[in-house]
């Protein structure tokens, strides 16, 4: 519970550098350069800290980690209302909130979920998803009400106490551990058989790169954009993307649960080959208001639905030893697939945007063939099988 209710304030306190770049950018009078390369850099630090954030976790445990990591937080939160410079936003957005993004849902999910009984592992990972999401649309609300307001600290200084006030009680909640928080092996499994663990590593990367590419790229970080230059306003651009986080809730639920239940490779395969032709099909459209809060919805959805099925499938391929840390890698290469889509629609131009979705559509079914060549995970089989 308290390892939940701090992603959920987390996820709402990250948001708030991108969300509010812009004003930050028009009361100080920098140039709007200023303050997207910080966010940018904070992406990519994220990425990076991943697998150091999951190596931490494996061998202090969850508590430690994780109220490091909301300090750090709200100290970069706070630290941003005095900057007088674009190296201050550096600082506070590109190393501070990217280290504190490392120790993600992902990777927490991954731990957290493989504890207890195994046959309901997809279902908590689901859960402390879910979370992310939520917590992202209440930094939304939150943000947009100081967009309103000219007191854009405000926003910042009330996160920044949150934050802290929820390390603390993290710190109290969560118990120690001097075991790590990797989860437990059974007798009967472990890790995954060393032959042929070398591809289906790669294998994976990739298709967690497409995953990337696919979500955090094409989706989260142009939606908006593409909304406002089909000509859209921006509540309305803003209603489809809180239609896309709340399509992104619900996936996540249930899509633990149908982990739980079906073999991981297939419902990857599903979601991915629906993944594609949504994407192939929205070029086609007149990008009305409807039509892109109906992509929303199921682009929502179907986005959240692959990640207890993809840990489900990593724990079968790779072992369930060091599941953290390989999640961490993995995490790298979600990121890398992200940061490749943005630059490709970037550098394309929304004009054209049709040919960048038609390519990571085409990709998407290559992530369900990958999917439907490595081991399968059992539906009754947890992180520890």
């Amino acid at each position: 519970m308290a390892v939940a209710l701090a992603i959920l304030v987390s996820s709402a306190a990250r948001v708030l550098p991108a969300l509010l770049a812009i004003p930050v950018q028009q009361d100080l009078g920098w140039q709007t350069s200023d303050v997207v390369w910080p966010i940018t850099l904070g992406i990519a630090v994220s990425a990076f800290a991943s697998p150091l954030a999951a190596h931490g976790l494996a061998r202090w445990g969850v508590r430690s980690p994780l109220f490091t990591s909301l300090v750090l937080l709200a100290i970069s939160l706070a630290s941003t209302t005095r900057a007088t410079s674009p190296w201050h936003l550096a600082l506070a957005w590109g190393v501070g909130v990217g280290f504190s993004g490392s120790l993600g849902a992902s990777i927490l999910g991954a731990m957290v979920g493989g504890r207890g009984n195994a046959a309901h592992c997809g279902t908590r990972f689901g859960l402390v998803m879910s979370m992310q999401i939520l917590g992202s649309m209440a930094g939304l609300l939150l943000a947009s009400r100081a967009v309103e307001a000219p007191e854009w600290r405000t926003a910042f200084h009330a996160a920044a106490i949150v934050v802290l006030a929820t390390a603390f009680a993290a710190f109290l909640l969560v118990p120690a551990s001097s075991q790590g928080a990797e989860p437990h092996r059974s007798s009967s499994s472990g890790h995954a058989p060393s032959e042929g663990r070398s591809w289906r590593f790669w294998a994976l990367a990739a298709i967690f790169c497409i995953c990337g590419a696919s979500t955090s790229g094409l989706i989260d970080g142009q939606i908006g954009i593409l909304c406002m230059s089909a000509g859209l306003s921006l509540s309305s651009s803003a209603d489809v993307v809180a239609i896309v986080l709340l399509g992104g809730a619900i996936g996540s639920v249930a899509s633990g649960y149908l982990a739980d239940r079906y073999p991981a490779r297939m419902l990857l395969a599903v979601y991915f080959v629906v993944r594609a032709f949504v994407l192939l099909w929205l070029p086609f459209t007149g990008l009305s208001l409807v039509e892109l809060a109906r992509f929303g919805a199921l682009y929502g959805l179907d986005a959240a639905l692959t990640f207890p099925a993809l840990v489900r499938l990593m724990s079968a391929n790779l072992g369930s030893r060091g599941i953290g840390t390989a999640m961490g890698w993995m995490m790298a290469a979600h990121v890398a697939g992200a940061t490749i889509a943005s630059a490709g629609v970037g550098a394309l131009g929304l004009a054209v945007y049709s040919v960048g979705f038609a390519c990571v559509g085409l990709a998407c079914l290559a992530a369900a063939g990958l999917a439907m060549l490595l081991k399968g995970a059992s539906a009754r089989e947890g992180l520890s099988g």
